[in-house]
This record gives C-alpha cells, structure tokens and sequence, in this order.
C-alpha cells in the first residue's frame, strides 16, 4: 500500500497519483459531457468533437463515449430517427438533404441507410415536396409563372428533393394557385 501512494506503479502500469488524475480526467469529461447533452441529443461524433475541443484525450474520450452509450444517452440510430422525423416536421425535406446533414453529424454510412430506409417507408417524400412548395409559393407570388417555377423548383432542390417529386410539385401548386387567383 505504500509502494502505491508513494508513487510506484501498480494497476495498469499507472502510478497513484496517474490513476487518481485519470479518474478526475474521466469525471470532469463525464460531466462536460452531460452539460452538452442538455441542450439537444448528440451524436457519438458530435460528442468526440466536443469532448476533444475542451482538450480530454482520446483514452478518456472513448471511456465516455462507452459510458454514455451504456447509458443510452448517445445512440446514433436514434439519434438519426429523431433527427429525420424532426427535419421533416418541422422543416419538410428530402432524403438527399437528410442524408447530407446526418454525415454532417458524422453519423456513420450503414446507420445513415437504415434510418433512411425507415424514413423511405413511413414518408411519402412527393407529399412532403408538395407540403414545403405549398408553404413557399406566396414568397414568388409577384412573379411571372416560370420565374416562379424556377425559383420554386430550386427551393425545392435545395431542399433535397429529387427532381420527378419537385416537378410534380411545383406543376401541382402553381396551377392550384393559379385556379386561386382565378376564382
């Protein structure tokens, strides 16, 4: 016992002191981490990049990461289902844009898929096109019809929609508000 407080190795080859200091290390970063989930869920690289940018090393790193997964507090599965299904309720957009904004979130390639098969099999995504042109075709509303086509149909793109849905949007909701203006 007192070969270890005086600072002989023992343990994994730490010193006392060393593993004292690593078990500070691993609670500080233990608590940095819940403080940063407060706000929103994380992904587990969202969570790395943070831990990693308030200087915690990448042995204590990964000793939170495991504990928060273990914990299910971090789950990148989830996280992209909730991700998506709150993309797409509050602010409709399509599987390209999803698909960028969770590599983004560094949410791994085989996660990103079956959350996005998920998406592909509750959401008809021409719906949700005609839901978020329906929402910004008052914004072209001065404008001649195909300067209003155009811009529509580049929202829409932007969006991540692919280019069949925004066509059979864009046609669909410009002619109803057409039929608007006429009655």
């Amino acid at each position: 016992m007192t070969a270890a407080l005086s600072g002989s190795t023992s343990g994994k080859g730490r010193s006392f002191s060393e593993q004292v200091d690593l078990g500070s290390d691993i609670s500080k970063a233990k608590g940095q981490a819940l403080y940063y989930l407060k706000f929103r869920p994380r992904s587990s690289a969202e969570m790395d990049g943070y831990l990693r940018r308030k200087g915690f090393e990448p042995h204590i790193r990964e000793e939170v990461l495991d504990w928060l997964r273990e914990l299910k507090y971090i789950d990148d599965l989830q996280f992209a289902r909730d991700w998506i299904q709150n993309r797409t309720r509050t602010n409709p957009m399509g599987e390209r844009r999803l698909i960028q904004e969770l590599r983004e979130k560094g949410i791994p390639k085989e996660v990103i898929q079956e959350a996005v098969e998920e998406f592909r099999n509750s959401v008809d995504e021409r719906e949700l096109a005609l839901k978020a042109a329906a929402g910004r075709v008052r914004v072209y509303a001065g404008n001649d019809t195909e300067t209003a086509k155009r811009k529509l149909a580049a929202y829409l793109l932007r969006r991540g929609f692919s280019s069949g849905d925004v066509r059979n949007a864009v046609e669909q909701v410009l002619r109803e508000e057409q039929e608007e203006h006429l009655n």
